[in-house]
């Protein structure tokens, strides 16, 4: 009988840890998505940085040639 108690309280606890570690894999889930929405938002801002960077080489070089144009 001691025997089916101490397996009883080892269920019992490895249940409750089970159900612990049910509850933070959860939590590291919700926040791994919150993170990959940081992720998808910076790779967004990186893109249209990259975007803008491309637009004001593009227009530096036109006024430069547009200078060059005018003084020959």
């Amino acid at each position: 009988m001691e025997m089916v108690e101490t397996l009883n309280k080892q269920v019992d606890k490895l249940l409750q840890e089970y159900e612990e570690l049910k509850f933070e894999n959860q939590a590291l889930k919700v926040q791994l998505e919150k993170l990959k929405d940081i992720n998808d938002e910076l790779l967004r801002n990186n893109e249209d940085m990259l975007l803008n960077i491309d637009r004001a080489l593009a227009i530096s070089k036109a006024i430069s040639e547009k200078k060059n144009n005018i003084l020959y």
